[in-house]
C-alpha cells in the first residue's frame, strides 16, 4: 500500500472535513463540534489551518491539521498538531507516521523550537504512538481553558 500526503487547499475541505469529523466523532465530541466545511475552507484558503490529507492507494485515510504559534522564550514558531487522525482500516500501516514525518519536515524548513500536540487522556494507542516517534508528555505545565459562555456577552 502506498501513503501519499497532499497539502489540502479549500478545494479539498470536503475531504479534509469529513475527516477531521470523524475524529470529533471518535472522541464523542459532536455534541460541542461547530466547524462547517464552508469555515474550513475559509481557514484553509487564508491558511489559519493547514491540513494535509493521507491517501493510501488514492483513497482517504486521515488528515492532520495544524497551525502555526509562537514562543516568547526564543522568538520562534512552534507547529502545533491541532488534529491528527487515520482512520480505522489503514492504522499500522505507516499513515501516522507519514504525519508525523511530515511535521518534522516543516518544523525543520520554519525553525521551529517544537512540535505540540494534544492527546486526550483515555487515548492509549495514541500516547504510546506519540511516544514510540519521540514525543514526551509534558508534566511541568498545567492546560488552563476558559470556556466562551464566560467571556462571550450574551
Amino acid at each position: 500500500m502506498s501513503v501519499r500526503l497532499v497539502r489540502a487547499s479549500s478545494d479539498d475541505a470536503f475531504t479534509s472535513y469529513t475527516l477531521t469529523r470523524e475524529l470529533i466523532e471518535y472522541h464523542k465530541a459532536l455534541d460541542i463540534f461547530e466547524l462547517t466545511e464552508h469555515r474550513l475552507a475559509e481557514l484553509i484558503a487564508d491558511e489559519s489551518i493547514c491540513s494535509y490529507i493521507a491517501l493510501c492507494d488514492g483513497k482517504p485515510a486521515g488528515v492532520m491539521n495544524y497551525f502555526w504559534k509562537y514562543t516568547t522564550f526564543t522568538g520562534r514558531k512552534i507547529l502545533y498538531i491541532e488534529d491528527l487522525y487515520v482512520r480505522d482500516e489503514y492504522r499500522g500501516k505507516g499513515v501516522g507516521k507519514a504525519f508525523i514525518d511530515k511535521a518534522k519536515e516543516l518544523a525543520e524548513k520554519n525553525d521551529c523550537e517544537q512540535i505540540e500536540l494534544k492527546c486526550i487522556n483515555w487515548n492509549k494507542s495514541s500516547a504510546e504512538f506519540y511516544k514510540a516517534v519521540g514525543f514526551e508528555a509534558d508534566n511541568q505545565w498545567i492546560s488552563f481553558v476558559m470556556e466562551k459562555t464566560l467571556f462571550q456577552k450574551p
